[in-house]
């Protein structure tokens, strides 16, 4: 799934959905991502790319807002962090299915990528707001 698989080893895998959930709700969502495609790639001595493909689900009448609420994207292995990047995603506009895709490099000490077994989206808050 990374656009160019030339520029060196590469891992991918999918997450079904995340979204995000009204305030003390868990049937309720606002808006969220599915079929959520990821991958990482070793692209230099010191550096590696994550990449994410996703179609953005607004629902019913919200539409979510990535601007001040970013989805929180962590590469590991096992417990230890080797990188994080930081999406603000733009607008989810409900009532559409919108494809998204996102690219950003991560500083890695040479020889970490090999060891990297997964990536999480973290919690974290988010926001919406009526569509107009």
């Amino acid at each position: 799934m990374p656009k160019d698989y030339k520029l060196g080893p590469c891992a991918h895998g999918k997450i079904g959905a995340f979204y995000f959930y009204a305030g003390g709700s868990q049937d309720d969502p606002a808006f969220g991502f599915c079929e959520i495609e990821l991958s990482v790639q070793y692209v230099a001595g010191d550096r590696m790319r994550i990449e994410l493909y996703c179609v953005a689900d607004g629902y019913q009448s919200a539409r979510g807002v990535g601007a001040r609420h970013p989805l929180k994207i962590a590469v590991l292995a096992g417990e230890t962090v080797l990188g994080t990047v930081n999406w603000h995603f733009p607008d989810v506009i409900c009532g559409h299915a919108d494809p998204m895709h996102f690219a950003a490099d991560i500083d890695l000490d040479e020889g970490l990528f090999p060891r990297a077994d997964r990536v999480e989206l973290s919690p974290t808050s988010g926001e919406s707001e009526p569509c107009a």
